[in-house]
């Protein structure tokens, strides 16, 4: 009598078990957000949004869908779902503490703030470096060109790119950039070029062996408004563009080609260089990087760049 009992209420069970998981699933998310300082209220403006909608693939399996945003001047952000029932949000932003949430998506128009804890400390240096081949908005890479692709072949954009080392952004806006590269078709020349209160200022790879630890004072004087790449520079000082802040950076003497498919569904090909970069925020030390070979390699460690949160296919 068990034994038939059991024969028929188990496929009631598994029916139960799939309706469950179909209707707490939303389609067609909108989440709309600003990004506010905890103690003030104020809003955060660049900060880095990635947040990872999970739906239910099928009876017993789950799968994500990665979306990336930077809050604007107002603090303020959107991503676009096309379902999910729980949203899993990681938020970064200069001179805050990282902020890990998970959110359940109990429809499809979701409105609220984010608030991050200011860091307890100024950090008096920046370091951030390439990891491997693993790429997302946010790695240092100066985009020579972005052309963005529409839903018809004749609808195409072309951008470029620059690095912002105030914020720790790329950004196409090359006023507020402090370098931004050409590369000529023809002959393959790369030329680095500064803004105009800035400058770059190239160190040969014979005057210093580690660039990076042993350079520890920048130049006052001597910078150049552009550069040609040789590949015998060991790295280079950049002036920032407001005339005051000091980075060091290294790019790499090659060009990479990136393509992937943006939050819209988009084809977007980017071209450009990547590099390693230190950067002093504090104005009293601007031209020093106290930094050693260990310091370096911890922080690398701990900011090396955000996992990609989207595919990205690298060619070279």
């Amino acid at each position: 009598m068990w034994e038939r009992t059991h024969r028929i209420l188990l496929p009631v069970a598994v029916g139960l078990l799939v309706v469950t998981g179909c209707a707490r699933e939303v389609y067609n998310i909108s989440w709309e957000g600003v990004v506010a300082d905890k103690t003030t209220g104020r809003p955060v403006s660049h900060a880095r949004i990635i947040a990872t909608a999970s739906y239910q693939e099928n009876i017993d399996q789950t799968a994500q869908i990665n979306k990336y945003a930077v809050s604007d001047e107002a603090g303020r952000f959107k991503l676009n779902f096309s379902k999910g029932f729980g949203l899993t949000v990681k938020t970064d932003a200069r001179g805050y503490l990282g902020n890990l949430d998970y959110k359940v998506i109990k429809n499809n128009l979701l409105s609220d703030t984010i608030f991050v804890s200011p860091h307890p400390f100024d950090a008096s240096l920046v370091v951030r470096k390439m990891n491997g081949n693993s790429f997302s908005p946010s790695i240092p890479f100066i985009r020579e060109s972005h052309i963005w692709k529409g839903i018809k072949e004749s609808s195409k954009e072309t951008l470029i790119w620059g690095f912002d080392f105030l914020y720790g952004t790329n950004t196409p806006n090359l006023d507020s950039a402090d370098v931004w590269v050409e590369i000529n078709k023809a002959n393959g020349r790369i030329v680095l070029n500064a803004a105009e209160k800035g400058g770059v200022f190239p160190v040969n790879k014979s005057d210093s062996e580690n660039f990076f630890t042993n350079l520890t004072r920048a130049p006052e004087t001597g910078y150049l408004k552009s550069h040609v790449l040789t590949g015998n520079e060991a790295g280079f000082f950049v002036l920032c563009r407001n005339g005051v802040n000091v980075a060091k950076m290294v790019p790499e003497n090659r060009v990479c080609v990136l393509t992937y498919e943006d939050k819209d569904g988009h084809t977007v090909k980017e071209k450009g260089i990547r590099f390693d970069y230190l950067f002093q925020p504090n104005l009293k030390n601007r031209l020093y990087f106290p930094v050693s070979a260990s310091a370096a390699d911890n922080k690398n460690k701990s900011d090396s760049g955000i996992t990609s949160s989207e595919n990205f296919g690298v060619q070279f």
